[in-house]
């Protein structure tokens, strides 16, 4: 990873791609109108996410998850994986940048400065196809770094300690909730409270105190959290079969939709600013996936309500993860 100027102290980042160039870079988006790329990642990073303003961390082909700070220096050894099943090397870092909790094959792992230790190994993932609407594999800290949360839809047939969708203590690793048959998780909220749905689309919420609860009907696909809590956006699949763009308020469990539809792969760069991009229906060759890419993305204000084209070709992950409400 090479940064040609000095990372600026607080401002707002996001990890992604410029339209015409398929070089991943950090990019400054404080200035949105004027945002200038910073950093450029080798051609061997796979998932590449913040670990803190001044540091990142990625996979590698060869089975490594390590960490770069942006201002130079050799690369951080975090942790190795074995390359199969399909989300082994998936991978996330704790909001103090101390810890991570990764994928190794069948196992789950969390290391630390206690150490590296197992979780659990999860039953083995069967031979199928997969359904993008449907399949997920997410893995994350809370906001406020107490828990852990793997929910997937690929190692399935456990229960308990061995269950597909699991909550777990940052601390120690011991499991606290599990369940099955749930997809498309995410945290949000203060205090943390994790968000998923079934495959009918009820969405439910846990939180440490209330246990679970029922929230509303939706069929979210791929939601993300706004750094404050506040919104969860998503896609969502419309009459036509093309993708739309919503937002589930977390604190009036009310719901509102971008328009028109034709839009997917929603995430937030800033509490009011997400990326999406454009999408149309496939007519030959589809496979699983019912639309394909236009080639044009957009940013989309929330309190403005209005919708511009980007010059970000993709986005991976944005700084500051969270922020106060």
């Amino acid at each position: 990873m090479h940064c040609a100027v000095p990372v600026p102290a607080g401002d707002n980042l996001v990890i992604g791609m410029v339209v015409g160039d398929p070089t991943v870079v950090v990019r400054d988006i404080q200035d949105p109108a004027n945002a200038k790329n910073l950093c450029n990642f080798d051609a061997n990073a796979i998932s590449p996410e913040f670990v803190s303003s001044s540091a990142v961390a990625y996979a590698t082909p060869d089975g490594q998850i390590v960490e770069a700070q942006l201002a130079g220096g050799p690369t951080t050894l975090l942790a190795t994986f074995t390359g199969a099943p399909l989300n082994s090397g998936q991978f996330a870092i704790s909001p103090d940048g101390r810890s991570l909790t990764y994928l190794d094959g069948n196992a789950w792992r969390l290391a630390g400065p206690s150490g590296n230790r197992l979780l659990t190994t999860l039953p083995a993932v069967p031979g199928r196809g997969i359904n993008p609407d449907e399949d997920d594999s997410f893995l994350s800290y809370s906001p406020d770094g107490l828990y852990i949360a793997l929910f997937q839809t690929f190692h399935v047939g456990g229960t308990g300690q061995t269950a597909p969708d699991q909550i777990r203590r940052a601390s120690d690793g011991s499991l606290v909730y599990s369940t099955t048959g749930m997809t498309m998780a995410v945290w949000a909220s203060v205090p943390s409270r994790l968000f998923f749905r079934d495959t009918t689309g009820n969405v439910h919420r846990w939180d440490a105190s209330a246990g679970l609860s029922s929230m509303t009907s939706l069929h979210w696909i791929r939601p993300h959290s706004s750094p404050d809590g506040r919104w969860i956006a998503y896609t969502f699949r419309s009459p036509s079969g093309l993708g739309g763009i919503g937002f589930y308020s977390v604190q009036s469990n009310s719901v509102s939709n971008t328009t028109p539809p034709g839009r997917s792969g929603v995430r937030f760069l800033t509490n009011d600013l997400v990326w999406y991009a454009g999408e149309k229906a496939c007519t030959s060759n589809c496979g699983p996936q019912p639309t394909i890419p236009t080639g044009v993305t957009y940013i989309y204000s929330i309190a403005g309500a209005s919708e511009v084209t980007s010059r970000l070709a993709a986005t991976y992950d944005a700084w500051p993860h969270y922020s106060a409400p």
